[in-house]
């Protein structure tokens, strides 16, 4: 069995502590955070009707009137499978990833400080969802599991300028962990074959960071109306511990070895950085009295994750840098809402998402891939001051190849699909 990479215990486990905080890139990045703006693909910057504006574009929230929240909840599940290609894993290998069901929660409220300054407050999950691989694959020591969680406090103002125009200013304060378990293997003098020596579990304590963002939205009339919206990146500083668990190999004096390379036992400080992203959304839209339509486009400045440090200050031979080189992306969505009656409207969308993941960096701890994805969703008058908002999104990526460039020398083609679910329910107080 061949393992690429693998020139010695140290150089292993260095490699095996940059997982986490690379396995963080935009086929993480979530855009789900309202029913109703999901069914319409994702297009709502130019529309910012009701709370959940305070994500897509918080400027909307100005003309909004009285007190208002809205809250609801995605579930999100993933399929995705890996070929093999050669040398390693081999042709005719295939797996499948675990299945996990992801639930990311969305809340919003909003309020009038006098008729043209409103304030507003929002949570959400901006990044997150993660990958689970069976425990016995052959990429096992690249990743077993990865988990991300990252939560969003949103607090925002609205000033109304005009009966027409509004602009916006907030901040974002992020709250995340990051968790990851993956197999130790090394190469065994003794054979000449790869072993798995051991396991390791990096996991780290939640950490926040600070970021801002600002929207505007002018309705333009004839039902036309332009919104724009920038928020900022975000590093968080993250601390945490790195566990290490020997297995038996069947051979004292190879264990031996490795046992005395390895800090097996202990739990070793490690540092790392993760900068988020910043996000710019550019929103055109038209709303008749039973047709709307929207067009958003999305660029996230992804080229701002070009390498991943991790320091272990207590042993400094275990500090790498591991490239990224992401690259900034783009996001198109396209919606559309028909207005059956004043209690049902109908909403269809479509998007097209280009990833920022270059080629030598998919694997299996983000087998990321540009995608596609159609929505269909409903909104329903429950009373005359509540609705319900629930949608359906399925997405495609296209099969993304590692080319023989894999930087972990893992090759293969993944091939994946995704299934959101969610709802909002909108009230007025």
């Amino acid at each position: 069995m061949r393992m690429a990479r693998t020139t010695g215990l140290l150089a292993l486990a260095a490699c095996l502590l940059l997982v986490p905080a690379a396995s963080h890139g935009a086929g993480f990045a979530l855009f789900e955070h309202g029913a109703r703006a999901v069914a319409l693909g994702g297009a709502f910057g130019a529309t910012a009707d009701d709370p959940t504006a305070i994500y897509y574009n918080p400027a909307g929230i100005a003309f909004l009137q009285g007190t208002q929240m809205a809250v609801g909840v995605y579930f999100i599940t993933e399929s995705s499978t890996f070929h093999g290609a050669n040398p390693y894993p081999g042709k005719g290998y295939s797996v499948d990833m675990k299945s996990q069901i992801f639930y990311p929660p969305h809340f919003y409220l909003t309020g009038e400080l006098t008729p043209n300054l409103h304030w507003g407050i929002g949570a959400f999950t901006p990044f997150g969802l993660g990958t689970w691989w069976p425990n016995e694959y052959a990429g096992k020591y690249i990743s077993k599991r990865v988990a991300l969680q990252v939560f969003n406090i949103n607090p925002t103002l609205s000033y109304k300028l005009t009966d027409n125009l509004a602009v916006a200013a907030g901040a974002d304060y992020f709250y995340s962990a990051l968790d990851l378990t993956r197999s130790i293997g090394v190469i065994n003098p003794y054979t000449q074959q790869a072993a798995e020596v051991g396991q390791v579990h990096l996991y780290t304590d939640y950490k926040g960071g600070w970021g801002w963002n600002v929207g505007l939205l002018g309705k333009l009339g004839d039902g036309f109306s332009v919104g724009a919206t920038y928020r900022s990146s975000v590093k968080i500083d993250y601390t945490g511990k790195a566990s290490f668990t020997q297995f038996s190999t069947g051979s004292p004096d190879f264990d031996a070895i490795v046992a005395s390379q390895v800090p097996f036992g202990h739990k070793v400080g490690a540092k790392s950085a993760i900068k988020f992203p910043d996000e710019v959304r550019f929103a055109l839209a038209w709303h008749g009295q039973k047709w709307g339509i929207e067009g958003d486009v999305i660029r996230m400045g992804w080229s701002s994750f070009k390498d991943l440090p991790v320091d272990m200050p207590a042993y400094p031979a275990l500090s790498e840098v591991r490239p990224e080189d992401y690259k900034d992306s783009n996001s198109y969505r396209l919606g559309v809402e028909y207005k059956a009656s004043t209690m049902m409207a109908w909403q269809f969308g479509l998007l097209y998402d280009q990833t920022p993941v270059p080629t030598i960096s998919v694997s299996p701890l983000l087998p990321d891939a540009d995608r596609r994805g159609a929505s269909i969703g409903a909104s329903i008058g429950l009373t005359p001051k509540t609705r319900l908002d629930v949608s359906y999104l399925y997405l495609k990526f296209s099969d993304r190849s590692t080319q023989g460039m894999n930087y972990d020398a893992y090759e293969g083609t993944y091939k994946t699909t995704a299934n959101l679910f969610g709802f909002t329910v909108v009230h007025r107080f």
